[in-house]
């Protein structure tokens, strides 16, 4: 038999993986200094971002945004008692509580999904697979924030769609990182 995990320790390692997990309201431009500081006392964090294009003075510009701006989740071990110092370390503004004064835990599997939605390239992926028909929103590219309808998936990596260009459909081909469905 060779070294490689058993499947079951694998499967074990995921679960706990997705353990722990709770959310923390950032101060207004307090990501890189709140991950940069939580990596420093041992937390591990996650934020999920999505490519997208805007129109600004009349160009496109190309830019990254976080799918929960403001927030970033982070994973604290249950014996780790010092998850208080986490709002007050620098770029957070506190842990989310609903109820008490003890934060509030992500429902198990949530980091998970997420985790899984994230393509080799690092692009966030769609929550389900696109069906011809559907309605969908561009968010990046020469297109975006145009309204389209699919109309042909002939391969997993690009989508035609039928854009509303002048009085009359226009058919294009998008990535399907780059759409959102409505």
């Amino acid at each position: 038999m060779d070294g490689g995990t058993n499947p079951s320790e694998s499967c074990a390692a995921d679960r706990e993986a997705d353990l722990h997990w709770f959310l923390a309201q950032l101060k207004p431009g307090g990501f890189k200094l709140a991950t940069r500081n939580l990596a420093r006392q041992g937390f591990e964090t996650f934020m999920p971002f999505q490519d997208i294009t805007r129109r600004r003075a009349g160009r496109l510009h190309a830019d990254t945004r976080p799918i929960f701006p403001g927030y970033l989740f982070v994973r604290i071990l249950p014996d780790a008692s010092g998850w208080r110092s986490i709002n007050s370390t620098y770029g957070v503004a506190k842990l989310v509580a609903l109820e008490g004064d003890r934060p509030t835990e992500v429902p198990r599997g949530i980091i998970s999904d997420l985790r899984a939605r994230i393509g080799t390239d690092g692009a966030f992926l769609p929550a389900r697979e696109f069906a011809v028909g559907d309605g969908v929103r561009v968010v990046a590219g020469p297109f975006a924030n145009a309204i389209a309808r699919i109309d042909a998936l002939p391969e997993k990596d690009r989508i035609f769609v039928l854009l509303e260009m002048m009085g009359r459909q226009v058919r294009a081909m998008v990535q399907p990182r780059n759409l959102e469905l409505l």
